[in-house]
């Protein structure tokens, strides 16, 4: 992980969010040299604009792997993932709406839209307003032998992940995970089992040559200066992976590989998985 965590398992799992994460806007990975103004000439939008989107970003203090929100409307542009890439799917309760009705709406097993969303403590007791989270994922992968289904497949379950907490030692999927819990979870669906710990991750697979990465690939790293590997993520293509950080948000995120300067410097190689 990027930083250092202090307070523990607990801690962390008692800032679940009010609401799981989802990006209203698409995103943009900041390069070395770009500004506020050069980003938003780019992509066709005021720089006022811009700012709105990122009320939390300092102009000031871009650095290189930053990912910023890209204003609705916008040109395309290199470096632009779409939100829907990088957003878990949500819903917000209506009025007279059940469990039942909503995994019905969204063709979602019952239970697993029950389990999908651990902050309802009574699942017969919901109310207008409350935002759940909407697998879009099976979940129970039926089994398959096709490896490029499977590889979606564990993407997929992985995507559905996005913004549950980091958790040192985690490996509970919606409440609290970290970057091993995270691939054990999507890789153990589709009946490959992985020890967890990143580390041990590296001793299995078949070496893959960074030219030669694909999807569904685990990449890996070792942190902080460490001789042995620390943390692992999924490859998507296009230089970025899935994986449980800290940095630059807590949690299941989406994050640029080698155009990352802190990844790219201490990326230690990639396995594969599924031929």
């Amino acid at each position: 992980m990027k930083k250092k965590l202090f307070l523990g398992a607990l801690l962390a799992l008692s800032l679940w969010p009010a609401t799981s994460y989802a990006a209203t806007y698409d995103q943009y990975t900041v390069a070395d040299g770009d500004v506020f103004s050069s980003i938003a000439q780019r992509a066709g939008v005021s720089v006022s604009a811009l700012t709105s989107a990122n009320p939390l970003v300092n102009p000031k203090n871009l650095y290189h792997g930053l990912r910023i929100s890209l204003p609705a409307g916008h040109k395309p542009m290199n470096g632009v993932t779409p939100a829907s890439a990088v957003s878990r799917k949500t819903y917000t309760v209506q009025p007279n709406d059940t469990f039942w009705k909503i995994s019905q709406k969204f063709s979602v097993n019952y239970s697993y839209l029950v389990t999908a969303n651990p902050k309802v403590k009574d699942p017969t007791s919901i109310y207008p307003g409350l935002v759940l989270n909407i697998p879009t994922a099976p979940a129970s992968p039926s089994k398959v032998s096709d490896s490029k289904t499977k590889i979606e497949g564990i993407i997929a379950l992985a995507k559905d992940q996005l913004g549950t907490p980091y958790v040192w030692g985690g490996s509970s999927p919606w409440v609290g995970l970290d970057c091993s819990g995270l691939t054990q979870y999507v890789f153990g669906k589709y009946g490959i089992s992985l020890p967890h710990k990143a580390s041990m991750q590296f001793q299995s697979g078949t070496p893959v040559a960074k030219n030669d990465l694909r999807r569904g690939d685990l990449v890996f790293f070792k942190e902080h200066g460490s001789a042995t590997i620390t943390h692992v993520g999924i490859y998507l293509g296009n230089d970025q992976m899935i994986d449980a950080d800290t940095d630059p948000q807590n949690g299941v995120q989406i994050t640029n590989v080698f155009g990352d300067a802190y990844y790219s410097a201490c990326y230690a190689g990639a396995k594969r998985y599924i031929k």
